[in-house]
C-alpha cells in the first residue's frame, strides 16, 4: 500500500492505509459483532496515526463504551440544567486590575462530581449535543454580563469557540438574540477561536468574527503558536486579541528560547494594533518579565483558578482588584 498508485496520465498519488482486525471466535461469534469491532478497532487506530493495524481488544471496547454512556449523561445534563460557568480573572497589566474574564464550563454530574470540559467537550464535538451545549454557554454568559451590569462592575466576558460551533450557520444569529434579549452591552462580549479554526475554516471564520465585530464584540485567537506556521491570516481576519500559550510561560524565566518566541509574539501582535493575554501564569518571576516586555494582559493561578460567579464577585471586590 505504501508504493504510489499510478493513472493512465502517469500522475503519481500515495495513499495510506489504517487497518483494523477482530479475531473469530475469540472477539465475537457472528458477523455482525465482528464487523463492529474491527469499526471500532480501526477507528482507535486512526486516532493515534495514520497507516497503522490495530487489533480489537477489551480496552478499546471498554473506552467505547465509555463514550456512549458519556454521551447519554451528557442528554440529561442538558436537560436536567447541570451546567455551570467558571470564571478565570484576566489582568490588565497597565490598570492592575479585572478587567476580563474567561468563561470555563464546568459538568455538576449527579454521581460523578465536578467534571471538567476536556472529558466530555471532545465527546460533545461528535455529536449534535455541542452546539446546543454551546447555545447553553453563550446564553449564560449573557446572563452573567446583565448580573455583572447591575452591579456596576463593567467586565468583558470572553467564550471559546470550538471547530464545530464556528461552522453552524445559525451562531451569529443566536449570539444576536441573546444580546438583544439580555440588553446586554456587546463591548463587552468576546469570542475566542483557536488557530486551527482560522487556518482550516479561513472564510467561514472570517465571515463569522467580521459580523460580531460589527457589533461591537472583540475576537480574540486562543492557543496562540501551538502548531501553525502560517501567520498571514493575522493581519487579514478582524482581531482584536492573541492570547500566549501557556506552554511557552511556564519555562520563560529559564528557557532562552521560549523568552525569545514570547517577545517576538509581543512585537509582533503590537505592530499590528492586536492585544496580548498570555495564559498559565503562575508565578512572580513569570508576571515580571511579562511585564519587562509590553505584555498587555495575563491570567493563571498566579492570580486565580476559574471560580463560581458569586467568588468571581469576590475577587472584583477584593485587593486583586486594586
Amino acid at each position: 500500500m505504501n508504493l504510489p498508485f499510478n493513472t493512465s496520465k502517469s500522475d503519481h498519488f500515495n495513499i495510506s492505509v489504517s487497518i483494523g482486525a477482530a479475531s473469530f471466535p475469540n472477539d465475537a461469534e457472528n458477523v455482525e459483532d465482528l464487523m463492529k469491532f474491527v469499526d471500532l478497532s480501526v477507528y482507535s487506530g486512526k486516532a493515534r496515526n495514520k497507516n497503522s493495524l490495530q487489533f480489537y481488544s477489551q480496552a478499546i471496547k471498554d473506552a467505547s463504551l465509555q463514550v456512549v454512556a458519556i454521551e447519554h449523561d451528557l442528554r440529561k445534563a442538558i436537560e436536567n440544567n447541570e451546567f455551570e460557568l467558571y470564571l478565570q480573572p484576566i489582568i490588565d497589566l497597565e490598570r492592575n486590575k479585572i478587567l476580563k474574564a474567561e468563561a470555563l464550563i464546568r459538568w455538576n454530574h449527579p454521581k460523578k462530581g465536578l467534571i471538567f470540559p476536556d472529558k466530555f467537550i471532545p465527546i460533545a464535538e461528535k455529536s449534535e449535543l455541542i452546539n446546543t451545549i454551546g447555545h447553553w454557554v453563550i446564553n449564560s454568559v449573557c446572563l452573567l454580563l446583565k448580573k455583572l451590569s447591575e452591579l456596576d462592575f463593567k467586565i468583558k466576558i470572553s467564550i471559546n469557540l470550538c471547530p464545530t460551533q464556528v461552522l453552524e450557520e445559525s451562531l451569529f444569529s443566536y449570539i444576536h438574540r441573546c444580546i438583544k434579549k439580555h440588553k446586554i452591552d456587546p463591548s463587552l462580549l468576546e469570542l475566542e477561536v483557536t488557530e486551527g479554526v482560522l487556518v482550516h475554516d479561513y472564510k467561514i471564520a472570517e465571515r463569522l468574527l467580521s459580523k460580531v465585530r460589527a457589533i461591537g464584540m472583540s475576537v480574540s485567537v486562543d492557543d496562540f503558536g501551538t502548531g501553525y506556521s502560517s501567520l498571514s491570516y493575522l493581519k487579514k481576519l478582524p482581531l482584536d486579541f492573541v492570547k500566549i500559550d501557556q506552554s511557552f510561560v511556564k519555562d520563560i524565566v529559564v528557557d532562552d528560547n521560549d523568552k525569545a518566541i514570547v517577545r517576538a509574539v509581543i512585537a509582533m501582535a503590537h505592530n499590528l494594533n492586536l492585544g496580548v493575554t498570555a495564559e498559565g501564569v503562575e508565578t512572580k518571576e513569570q508576571l515580571s518579565f511579562l511585564k519587562d516586555n509590553a505584555c498587555n494582559s495575563v491570567q493563571g493561578y498566579l492570580f486565580s483558578h476559574p471560580v463560581r460567579f458569586e467568588l468571581f464577585l469576590e475577587l472584583l471586590q477584593s485587593k486583586l482588584n486594586t
